[in-house]
């Protein structure tokens, strides 16, 4: 038991350092793939399909002032605010976090999840 216990302890240390140490090219290069053809995160750019996405993190949904959101996601985003667990969600399944909102994409892959994450982490 102690054993288990232990080497529980030990891999979660181990998977903690190594998120720690993220790869940042690696998270801009999944960002531009999994999500640049509908949204941007610079401070000085405007919008696409989607909002920028500069500054995101820790920021209320639906708070873009020049982007005209979809009416059920101005309807159904209050409240939630952009972390590590609502970015998490929205990015494998939008449509559980906020039901019809328009975005289609989905990401299954829990890594490149959290690549686009530590991603738009860095840009605020």
């Amino acid at each position: 038991m102690r054993l288990v216990v232990g080497w529980t302890l030990w891999t979660m240390i181990l998977l903690r350092a190594a998120w720690a140490d993220v790869d940042l090219a690696a998270a801009e290069t999944q960002f531009k793939k999994s999500c640049g053809t509908c949204h941007v995160a610079a401070a000085d750019a405007g919008k696409r399909q989607g909002p920028n996405l500069f500054g995101v993190f820790g920021r209320q949904a639906g708070e873009v002032a020049e982007f005209k959101y979809s009416e059920a996601f101005a309807k159904g985003s209050g409240g939630i605010v952009w972390d590590e667990g609502t970015l998490d969600r929205w990015l494998a399944d939008p449509q559980s976090v906020i039901p019809g909102a328009v975005m289609l994409y989905k990401q299954a892959d829990p890594d490149k999840r959290r690549l686009v994450i530590e991603y738009l982490k860095t840009r605020r």
